[in-house]
């Protein structure tokens, strides 16, 4: 097992001293927890990734890089786990309309189902609305649903509402907003009954969020984190004792481009608990709204670009110091 722990030092580290290091966990090892050398030496193996041994900011910067990695990462394993599940069937909707009102007529209701999980001024998203999703519009990309109306509310309006919804089985919250909105779940569904003012009604079904999602999005978190450490360690490897024309740019470039992908988390996030905690959502906003995308993505994507940038700039070849033992070291004779 600790060979494979081993896997957390950079390559050059293990062959340097890989063997070395077993010895010493083989003679320790008896006297130590297992879970305790392991843990030691992932630590101490992650830490050397980042080099620079005597700065005590590295890890700092590493950390909000990794985090962030693995934010964007779960919000786009989320995504998938999305992707995959039950399209909305218009069927439903009607079943549910004609459940909870048989004795009504309905004045609109979808008869089409939606052509997509997610929709983007009603269509699915394509190469010709790549431009509008990145660059302003990206708050139109939501979660696909079905709706229904009626020109009026029945008399006995938020009562029988309730007491429908509970004869047919849905879990309902109490209702919220000046128009009186009730929520309601009942499988895989989620239903929202608006009563407006003027004293019609309207009906909205969408999905609950898949069971994969959680799964999908915590693997994607640490698999994004764990990337996110490695990247930045190898760019710091790289990038440490150069030239100050390569090493001052790239702390540049990547100071930059974390304020840009950090504002947006900073600004959205907040918000967005304040929004959940006012209300009760049977269905919580998806990851990458807590983050700011795609409402944000323009600073999202020049984050992404000045990264790039800086990668570039650690990729770029350089001369390593020749080893002062074998430098001074006397010839062979011939």
């Amino acid at each position: 097992m600790h060979r494979w722990l081993l896997l957390a030092y950079p390559r050059d580290y293990r062959r340097a001293r890989g063997a070395e290091i077993l010895e010493t966990v083989r003679d320790v090892g008896p006297a130590h927890r297992r879970t305790r050398v392991a843990a030691n030496l992932v630590r101490h193996g992650l830490r050397a990734r980042l080099g620079r041994p005597a700065s005590r900011s590295v890890v700092a910067w590493a950390s909000v890089f990794a985090v962030a990695c693995g934010l964007f990462a779960a919000s786009f394993g989320t995504w998938l786990a999305w992707l995959g599940s039950r399209p909305l069937d218009h069927r439903d909707l009607a079943a549910v309309v004609g459940q909870l009102y048989p004795d009504r007529q309905v004045s609109h209701i979808d008869q089409d189902d939606p052509s997509a999980v997610f929709l983007i001024y009603g269509h699915p998203l394509d190469q010709d609305l790549v431009s509008e999703l990145l660059l302003g519009d990206g708050g139109e990309y939501a979660l696909a649903e079905l709706t229904a109306s009626f020109d009026q509310t029945p008399a006995a309006g938020l009562t029988e509402l309730r007491q429908r919804l509970d004869a047919a089985g849905w879990e309902h919250s109490e209702p919220v907003h000046s128009d009186a909105t009730v929520y309601a779940e009942r499988g895989d569904h989620i239903l929202a009954v608006q009563l407006n003012a003027e004293g019609s009604m309207s009906l909205t079904l969408s999905r609950a969020t898949p069971g994969a999602a959680h799964p999908a999005g915590l693997l994607a978190f640490a698999l994004g984190t764990v990337g996110g450490w490695v990247l930045f360690g190898w760019a710091s490897r790289r990038t440490e004792g150069r030239r100050p024309l390569v090493q001052g740019p790239a702390k540049v470039l990547y100071g930059v481009a974390m304020v840009f992908w950090a504002a947006p988390i900073l600004l959205s996030a907040p918000l967005m608990l304040t929004h959940h905690l006012d209300e009760p959502h049977p269905r919580w906003h998806v990851p990458w709204e807590w983050l700011g995308q795609p409402t944000m993505s323009l600073p999202f994507l020049l984050g992404a670009v000045l990264l790039l940038l800086a990668l570039g700039l650690a990729a770029l070849p350089h001369r390593r110091p020749a080893d002062p033992t074998l430098a001074g070291a006397p010839g062979r004779a011939g």
